[in-house]
């Protein structure tokens, strides 16, 4: 499991408890301990590396980290941990994963955002590494099934009334209901559970009430009204354009190129542009309004792929490179294009596609 970047609380109530923390923490190569624990006679001089002693009760201090954290993993009884997030629980797709063990370490249990938080992969990797037995009460888990809601995050995915979908099709699969699944490309997901079906077929299968399709497209052509989308953000955009390009055409010629390719607009994962592009105010914008990153990339990195495509002598002479949108294109997908540059007023896009 990668947890690089991942934001971990380990908060512990006895000693054998810190014990067991710093142990973790060694293993993890990651999070920070909270020893919740009045001061006493013999513990006045007491002090461990990594470990912020914290004086306050637990009901009083949890809710200053509750939020601020990814995982939080608690070494104490279930119960006192019941009653300590209860009054913080808003909901599966906001809650940061909770995980229990025992200060010996014997039992590791998934009791807060299983799927999405990732409580149960945490509580699975935590076991392995402390030769635990892991607890998971997820429905789709003890199963042995997968869900719609674990498929979303694994592809970074966009579906359209997310929480009442996923609790649908989750519920479908856990009792035996059947569940289609077409995926429009090469996703690497789990399909334990669906009835992986062919582009022919969903149109013409019957007693089957949910279809799960998981496409970039914009248009899917299906008549089938039993269709839930699955966006996976999997593709790239290069983007130029002349210097002081207003903001509205740009996004309005971003939709027009989308639409012409059949790309949906949730599939975007990153735009690229050239490095003297990085204060360009409506490339700035556009990655803001599609909620995705804008990466430049320099003069020296670009020069090393656009021999591949299209040279153009003016762009060479203004930027210093022979074409900007292809070669952006290129690096973020690492060479997977799809969509030769097209041109719009004063812009130019090109797209790629990431590997799932």
């Amino acid at each position: 499991m990668n947890i690089e970047n991942n934001k971990i609380a380990i908060i512990c109530i006895t000693q054998n408890g810190k014990n067991l923390a710093l142990k973790l923490q060694s293993e993890l190569k990651e999070g920070q301990i909270y020893f919740v624990k009045k001061k006493s006679e013999d513990e006045l001089q007491e002090s461990s590396k990594g470990v912020i002693r914290i004086y306050e009760k637990l009901k009083d201090f949890v809710p200053t980290i509750f939020n601020k954290y990814r995982y939080i993993v608690f070494i104490m009884a279930t119960g006192i941990v019941v009653r300590t997030i209860a009054p913080l629980i808003q909901s599966k797709f906001e809650d940061p994963a909770v995980i229990v063990t025992d200060e010996r370490g014997t039992n590791v249990i998934s009791l807060l955002s299983g799927h999405m938080g990732g409580a149960n992969e945490m509580t699975l990797y935590i076991s392995h590494l402390i030769g635990a037995n892991p607890v998971i009460t997820t429905a789709t888990d003890v199963n042995n099934k997968s869900s719609l809601d674990m498929m979303a995050k694994k592809l970074n995915g966009y579906i359209e009334n997310f929480r009442d979908n996923v609790l649908k099709v989750n519920s479908m699969i856990v009792n035996n209901k059947p569940v289609g699944l077409f995926l429009d490309g090469d996703y690497d997901v789990d399909t334990r559970g669906f009835k992986l079906l062919k582009r022919q077929d969903v149109d013409t299968i019957e007693n089957i009430e949910a279809i799960v399709v998981v496409s970039d497209k914009e248009n899917l052509n299906f008549k089938n009204k039993n269709i839930i989308k699955l966006v996976p953000k999997d593709i790239v955009l290069g983007v130029g354009c002349k210097r002081n390009i207003d903001s509205t055409h740009m996004k309005n010629s971003l939709k027009e190129f989308l639409h012409t390719n059949n790309i949906d607009i949730n599939s975007i994962k990153a735009i690229g542009s050239i490095e003297v592009k990085q204060d360009e105010q409506a490339i700035i914008e556009l990655a803001k309004y599609l909620n995705v990153p804008f990466n430049t990339f320099t003069v020296e990195e670009i020069s090393k792929v656009d021999h591949l495509y299209g040279k153009s002598e003016w762009v060479k002479k203004n930027v210093g490179v022979y074409s900007v949108a292809e070669p952006c294109a290129h690096l973020l997908s690492e060479g997977n294009m799809i969509i030769e540059k097209q041109k719009y007023t004063g812009i130019t896009f090109s797209a790629g596609r990431v590997n799932k």
